[in-house]
């Protein structure tokens, strides 16, 4: 009977033990890192020369939209001019402010601004060992990608090139640059204007200029992604459309056409490209060349509004249509083309973010 007693001891003590442990291991892995962890960020643009950029947040189970969440975690101070992107390295976010000439930091879940730095009307961003590249583009004589120190934010060098920089990713220890240049129209829904069709190549060991690739169709690039190890750029000519997947070290490609779709917003989910159109059609593609492209659904545009912002994000489709007169229409769809929710958000909705 005492042995028994002691083995059923042993084993309330051990059971006592593997639960407390399992409790410390729950508490460790759901530390709460701030308000804004999970969900969705929108990067909110706001008018030229207004200052009515901001950044806003979409709780994780679509109920709750909070606004203006950096002024309010920042002692009610504007964020700025014109919020061209958002970009995430580590627990930080990065959010570049064109026509205030700068990039703010954040931490990521807090909003709390951790730093600043300038970068003259800053486009695109993206990251490579200890270092981070900013677009310059003014549309008229600086066209530019500068480079900074990633712990200090001290200017390294700047490249400068012959025709506008646009979009940057990084696909490994590579910065692939859009240089083919383009203007926009003065009126809405203000299209872009091709000078030229390139993309290049930077080594981010020595951040000099490694290739300029140029592409074979005749339109404009209206898009690009790092995705699988490669860069995926989407062209766009009047009545096609082409997306090319780029090996950044070789500089060789392949393409598929998109035959009779004006496609814009390429992006990248599970293992598949998603884009859209001119009419509001949502295309989903296998990456491979040979893969033809398979409409998923229309979402319903608003008259006097254009698509603006796209994202794939946990199976659902985020779209913006956008004026600048007022308000977004924000609509959340399945990918079957239910719709899920719709919301009014700020002027000049661009992006859609995982946090």
């Amino acid at each position: 009977m005492k042995i028994r007693k002691l083995l059923a001891g042993f084993f309330a003590a051990s059971l006592l033990l593997t639960t407390a442990c399992k409790d410390d291991e729950i508490f460790e892995n759901d530390i709460v890192k701030g308000a804004y962890q999970g969900g969705i960020l929108l990067g909110v643009e706001g008018g030229f020369n207004k200052n009515q950029a901001e950044v806003s947040y979409l709780s994780s189970d679509l109920s709750t939209l909070s606004e203006n969440i950096y002024a309010s975690n920042n002692d009610n101070q504007p964020l700025g001019d014109v919020l061209q992107t958002i970009a995430f390295k580590d627990d930080k976010a990065y959010l570049v402010v064109n026509n205030s000439n700068k990039v703010e930091v954040v931490d990521r879940y807090t909003f709390k601004k951790t730093a600043t730095f300038q970068a003259e009307q800053a486009r695109g961003i993206a990251f490579a060992g200890n270092y981070v590249y900013v677009t310059s583009n003014d549309f008229f004589s600086t066209y530019a990608v500068n480079v900074y120190n990633a712990t200090t934010f001290a200017p390294v060098k700047k490249l400068s090139f012959d025709r506008y920089a646009e979009k940057i990713v990084s696909v490994g220890d590579q910065i692939v640059v859009q240089t083919d240049g383009s203007t926009y129209e003065m009126t809405p829904p203000y299209n872009e204007i091709p000078t030229g069709h390139t993309i290049t190549t930077i080594n981010s060991t020595t951040n000099t200029v490694d290739k300029t690739i140029t592409l074979t169709d005749n339109g404009i690039i209206n898009d690009m992604i790092s995705a699988n190890g490669f860069a995926y750029v989407l062209s766009t000519e009047n009545t096609d459309s082409y997306i090319y997947e780029v090996n950044t070290k070789t500089g060789t490609f392949t393409s598929s056409k998109l035959a009779g779709i004006k496609a814009a917003k390429l992006r990248f989910a599970d293992n598949k490209l998603f884009f859209a159109d001119s009419d509001g059609n949502i295309y989903s593609k296998g990456t491979a060349a040979n893969t033809t492209a398979t409409k998923l659904f229309k979402y319903a545009k608003t008259t006097g509004l254009y698509l603006y912002g796209l994202n794939i994000i946990d199976d659902k489709v985020y779209i913006s249509d956008v004026n600048f007169n007022g308000p977004s229409k924000v609509m959340i769809y399945s990918l079957q083309g239910n719709l899920i929710k719709t919301l009014s958000a700020g002027i000049g909705v661009n992006g859609f973010y995982k946090n």
